[in-house]
């Protein structure tokens, strides 16, 4: 049976300022609910690193919801946060692979309105998820990867499309939201699959690395950019 695990703390409430807009990102809603570890999970032994970067500076770690808003909060249009998460598989050797998947969860806008919809001005840059594998925590201290990888997320549409003359960007979250055929109809879901079910080996770790965009061209004013919000319920990870 899969299990669930927050992988990141990015259950938080951070906010972004541009003039008189306020931006918030990464935010819990009233109706999530975040279940408690338990033990087939810590029998499963996966470790998890979630660290940040903004704008090409060093990578940071954070327990505490607080400390992420605070590394958050004076990021502007034009910014970039580099998400990079490893996983180890810490099971003994002859045990089965951990298949991971990866979820941005539940993305949407406070204020939706057609023109004016905030996840027109978020992106994953290039959209592109980059994976590189390690054999063993030694080999990751020593930077000894054996495989680099790079996967490319899918759009909804190909063709671009400009906002106020300026062409928005291709991997914008509205772009690459996930999809289901609810009957005969294709349903899209304001989730963002980052990593579809992935095996990982006993004993082996990969790093998956990935850049959420702040668009510099977001403009500051119309309706659902004044005072609007992107939440993002946070960043899941579903293993079996």
């Amino acid at each position: 049976m899969k299990q669930m695990v927050l992988a990141v703390i990015m259950l938080i409430s951070s906010i972004f300022m541009f003039g008189a807009v306020v931006y918030a990102w990464f935010t819990l809603s009233n109706e999530n609910t975040v279940q408690p570890v338990n033990a087939s999970i810590i029998e499963r032994n996966v470790d998890l690193l979630m660290e940040y970067g903004k704008n090409g500076g060093s990578y940071e770690s954070f327990e505490q919801p607080a400390d992420i808003n605070a590394y958050l909060n004076s990021s502007l249009p034009g910014d970039e946060i580099a998400l990079r998460l490893t996983v180890q598989n810490g099971n003994t050797l002859g045990t089965p692979d951990l298949n991971i998947e990866i979820t941005l969860m539940n993305i949407r806008a406070s204020v939706s309105d057609i023109e004016y919809d905030l996840t027109d001005f978020f992106f994953i840059e290039s959209g592109l998820v980059t994976l590189t594998w390690y054999a063993s925590s030694t080999d990751l201290a020593l930077g000894n990867s054996y495989l680099v990888q790079q996967i490319g997320l899918d759009r909804l549409n190909e063709t671009t499309v400009d906002y106020l003359g300026v062409p928005l960007n291709d991997y914008r979250f509205s772009n690459i939201f996930d999809t289901e055929m609810n009957g005969e109809e294709l349903e899209i879901i304001n989730n963002v699959g980052i990593l579809e079910s992935t095996p990982i080996g006993a004993g082996y770790l990969v790093v998956i690395e990935f850049t959420i965009g702040f668009d510099g061209y977001t403009p500051d004013f119309g309706t659902g950019f004044q005072d609007g919000e992107l939440l993002i319920d946070g960043l899941y990870t579903l293993y079996d």
